[in-house]
């Protein structure tokens, strides 16, 4: 991948996990504390332990009570906030006025407009709660009131404790403490609207409305940025390969669809390995027959698109269902007869199950990178293995995350090694033979796996077992891979059976949301998902028996990103945030500047 692609994975490292709110109240307390013994050492007013205790005392009352009340307030008048949210702003707005009411106390006995530095500090605070509530929380309306309630209780008990000593004129003091946050305001709204301009040129929204819906998104699911992905988007071509499996206990669906499971969270096709899934599982499955298998199992795998084959909407589901029903009406089940071929040409590793005259094909450079192929490779794949079968679904086993994001392209050299690789597959003419076949499902409650699961497939020759495990995830790291693949072998010793095993992945990005993008299989709870694969082995291979197979192909037109949207969009965000980073500080610091200047000469 480009320089430019992998530097929008930057984005990800501004996702964090928010503590508990039990513990966040604690640091609130304990922040508190120590600021009010700074406080105390500032004004050279504290000594020995109890001075310094009585002190932090002071800082509780002065920091504390007003954040947690300002916390509680803002839960209780808008749930929507989440208490773990409200009392991590509070622990922001601790440190924020802790910060300058320290420097102002410091500053008292050297420089008379020393308590100037204080309004900066309630400025400062109302911006931060403004600006959050807006943009993160999407309180649009209630803001500014919000933002005012906090500035209110802070300056109550700011004048409990003797602040503003000197002030005797209370209109005054709150005049200055609303100038100085208006000056705040009015240079940070100057500033996202001159940043906007190439946010709008290239996406066509404000920086501050892309911000507010990508915060809004991650916190509470929201989908507003599909309205946008919409409008950028086109219609493309693509299609879905499935086949089917059917006996009297297994029935199961094999689909790729060649689309992208992204962008992330719950936006666009990043939950379509699910929706398609249980879209499948309760189409109609033949009740009347008896002994007829009265469930499917649809293995939903990561076919080969890339990011620009991100749907725009989760609404464009219905057409991949659709190409999917169309599909299955082609069906015409018959005997199976198998053959399994593998081969390794450079760093490619390709293998096929060919079943009467349809081939089931994946790809792999494990323990390389495993990443995404282009549509247009996949295409060329397709009609490579054309040659010999009617039939072919070409997926990419997405097996190998080690942290080197990159694409498969046309014209690449690892692109040239997957055709030899597809040649040579298909050059040997396969002996087919009759085969049994197994399948079961389960879950795993581990964050890197999505709503679709985990499923087992195996394939059964004489003395030979194929295991081919899906997993609903992004990636899986090479060493677990390794892992996995050596159980397989060590289960099919324990039956008496030679047993090749593979994992798949179907790069879902419903997974990447706080986490980030780089969310592999294999980080957490490794020994349970063994014993979940050793459990499904079993439950596979208890119900193995020979089935009927056949396999279809359809075309549809579905409304994805289009070329280069997906890197316009993450490189269009990230330089805005890189130029916050830089600028922001700065905006506020020159205010703030301007702000204690204008305060003099009030």
């Amino acid at each position: 991948m480009s320089q430019v692609k992998k530097e929008t994975l930057i984005l990800s490292k501004y996702f964090l996990t928010l503590p508990h709110p039990a513990k966040t109240t604690l640091m609130v307390i304990a922040a508190a504390f120590l600021f009010g013994v700074l406080f105390g050492l500032a004004r050279q007013q504290t000594s020995g332990a109890a001075g310094l205790f009585a002190a932090g005392v002071d800082g509780v009352f002065l920091l504390a009570f007003p954040a947690l009340l300002s916390a509680v307030g803002l839960f209780i008048m808008r749930r929507k906030a989440i208490f773990r949210r409200s009392v991590f702003l509070a622990l922001l707005t601790v440190i924020v006025y802790g910060a300058f009411y320290l420097a102002s106390f410091a500053l008292a006995n050297t420089w008379d407009g020393a308590k100037n530095v204080a309004y900066v500090g309630f400025a400062s605070a109302f911006v931060l709660w403004y600006f959050t509530l807006l943009l993160a929380f999407d309180f649009r309306r209630s803001a500014f009131f919000l933002a005012t309630m906090q500035m209110v209780l802070f300056l109550i008990f700011y004048l409990a404790r003797g602040g503003f000593a000197a002030e005797s004129d209370l209109s005054g003091l709150v005049m200055k403490v609303y100038l100085g946050s208006f000056v705040f305001l009015a240079a940070l709204y100057a500033f996202f609207y001159v940043i906007s301009a190439p946010m709008k040129k290239n996406l066509g929204i404000s920086s501050m409305d892309a911000l507010s819906m990508f915060a809004s998104q991650w916190l509470y699911g929201d989908k507003g940025l599909e309205e946008v992905f919409d409008e950028m988007g086109e219609e493309a071509e693509t299609l879905v390969w499935l086949c089917e499996f059917s006996g009297k206990q297994n029935r199961a669906l094999f689909v790729v669809p060649y689309i992208h499971y992204g962008p992330f969270g719950n936006l666009g096709g990043s939950e379509f390995t699910h929706m398609i899934s249980e879209a499948l599982e309760k189409h109609e499955l033949g009740k009347g027959a008896a002994g007829k298998a009265e469930t499917r199992e649809v293995f939903v795998f990561h076919g080969t698109a890339t990011h620009d084959f991100n749907p725009v909407s989760s609404s464009e589901i219905h057409k991949v269902v659709s190409a999917c029903h169309r599909a299955m009406r082609k069906l015409r089940l018959a005997q199976g007869r198998m053959a399994f071929s593998c081969c390794r040409i450079g760093t490619v590793r390709a293998s096929a199950y060919h079943i009467n005259d349809s081939a089931f094909v994946s790809y792999s450079r494990a323990p390389r990178t495993t990443e995404d192929v282009s549509l247009g490779l996949g295409l060329a794949l397709m009609e490579n293995a054309r040659r010999t079968c009617r039939s072919v679904g070409v997926v990419d086993e997405h097996n190998a995350e080690t942290g080197d994001i990159t694409s498969v392209e046309v014209g690449s050299p690892i692109g040239f090694e997957m055709l030899d690789a597809t040649r040579k597959l298909f050059d040997t003419e396969s002996k087919r033979a009759g085969f049994k076949f197994g399948c079961a499902s389960g879950n795993i409650a581990v964050e890197t796996i999505g709503m679709n699961g985990v499923k087992l497939a195996l394939f059964s020759q004489g003395k030979k077992l194929n295991a081919l495990l899906l997993v609903d995830s992004n990636g899986i790291t090479p060493e677990f891979r390794t892992e996995i693949v050596d159980l397989f072998e060590h289960l099919g010793r324990e039956r008496g059976c030679a047993c090749r095993g593979e994992v798949m992945t179907t790069d879902t990005h419903q997974i990447n949301t706080v986490r980030g993008v780089l969310n592999p299989l294999g980080s957490e709870r490794c020994g349970d998902f063994c014993q979940l694969v050793r459990r499904l082995f079993y439950e596979a291979n208890g119900r193995m028996e020979e089935v009927k197979f056949d396999s279809a192909e359809e075309r549809f037109r579905i409304k994805v990103f289009g070329s280069g949207q997906s890197i316009e969009i993450a490189s269009t965000i990230n330089a805005v945030v890189a130029v916050l980073r830089i600028a922001l500080p700065l905006i506020l610091i020159a205010s703030a500047l301007v702000l204690l200047w204008a305060l003099g000469k009030v």
